[in-house]
């Protein structure tokens, strides 16, 4: 009786192990892109049905709007809550703004603004032929009214101003002015209504 004799020794069991462990890597694989995909399908469930469209519509405004498209498009489980959380704010702010009549200013002339509440304080572009601080104020409505302004850093997020300035044109939500002048902090008085 003939024995059989192994002329590849121990190479055809290590092929069939390599063979075996890149079986199971791609099953692992496989597994790893389903997970992300469903938790992906789970994080865009989460978003308002108005981020994409707006997003689109606001493709190159801000490094926010276009690193946001970047990621719902190809990276959706990368989406945390909190960023969800600030589309999906952005969006009602969007939407609400797009809402509201233009105020019954006139382009150009001059006008009295306030009290208006400081929104945000804008940091200068240093790109710009002349770099300056900008202030974003919000009325009552939600309108916001933008301008440059060098006293910027007098004032905080929060507080109510008036001042003087020449409307320059309206934007969805917001009027831009110009040539601010006389800005004070204004001393609001606050009554309970019996």
């Amino acid at each position: 009786m003939a024995k059989s004799i192994n002329i590849f020794g121990d190479a055809s069991r290590k092929l069939k192990s390599k063979r075996k462990s890149r079986g199971k890597r791609r099953v692992a694989e496989r597994q790893r892109l389903a997970d992300q995909e469903a938790l992906g399908k789970a994080k865009l469930e989460k978003l308002n049905p108005m981020v994409i469209p707006l997003l689109a519509a606001q493709s190159k405004s801000s490094p926010f709007i276009t690193s946001s498209i970047e990621v719902i498009q190809e990276y959706p489980h990368r989406l945390t809550d909190n960023w969800i959380n600030k589309l999906n704010n952005w969006v009602d702010e969007v939407v609400a703004a797009s809402i509201l009549d233009e105020p019954d200013v006139v382009i150009g002339q001059r006008a009295a603004f306030g009290p208006l509440k400081v929104d945000r304080i804008i940091p200068p572009n240093m790109n710009s032929l002349y770099p300056m601080s900008a202030i974003m104020c919000k009325d009552d409505r939600g309108w916001k009214w933008y301008f440059k302004t060098s006293k910027a850093s007098q004032f905080k997020v929060g507080d109510y101003i008036t001042f003087s300035a020449s409307p320059s044109g309206h934007g969805e939500g917001i009027t831009f002015l110009r040539r601010p002048t006389k800005l004070v902090k204004a001393n609001l008085i606050l009554r309970d209504e019996e």
